[in-house]
């Protein structure tokens, strides 16, 4: 028999389904996707999901230190690290001293890893496409619009102190 679960979103399931709460799922599916499309990243472009994310993260904030990667691929520091000697290794990330502080590195993209960005992101559209196709345009939409918005209320203090303010001890 098929266990079916239901995410909570608040509500808590009165059909004996077990509750699955939201960030297990979007996690879930997160790791589903990308087991999914890795093979594709890695035949079409040589690098995988994560070190692609690594180099779009270098390409979108020149100058970026190894920590700066961290906090914006939301990736471990020793991941992080292995990848960076990685696409430093293959040309297509340069390291340099920083202007500022000598003790830190400035990271970005060389021409060869533009260029292989460029294919990733146009393998990436053609495979997010394939991931979006049982929605509609309008719930594509929609589904960008409320990604965002809960984007903004976690990052944002929203969250935060809607938790402090519920589990007041």
């Amino acid at each position: 028999m098929e266990n079916h679960y239901l995410i909570t979103l608040g509500v808590v399931p009165t059909n004996g389904s077990p509750m699955i709460f939201l960030t297990y799922k979007l996690e879930s599916l997160s790791e589903e996707a990308i087991g999914l499309v890795n093979d594709h990243y890695v035949q079409s472009c040589g690098l995988n999901v994560r070190e692609l994310r690594v180099l779009r993260c270098i390409d979108d904030n020149p100058a970026i230190t190894p920590s700066g990667v961290v906090a914006q691929a939301y990736m471990e520091k020793s991941l992080v690290s292995r990848i960076l000697n990685l696409l430093i290794k293959q040309g297509l990330v340069r390291r340099s001293v920083s202007a500022d502080d000598a003790r830190q590195f400035n990271l970005s993209i060389t021409p060869k890893g533009r260029k292989l960005r460029v294919h990733a992101d146009e393998v990436g559209k053609i495979l997010e496409d394939v991931m979006l196709a049982p929605l509609s345009h309008t719930e594509r939409q929609a589904l960008s619009e409320l990604l965002e918005k809960m984007s903004v209320w976690v990052k944002g203090n929203g969250m935060s102190a809607e938790l402090a303010k519920r589990l007041k001890s």
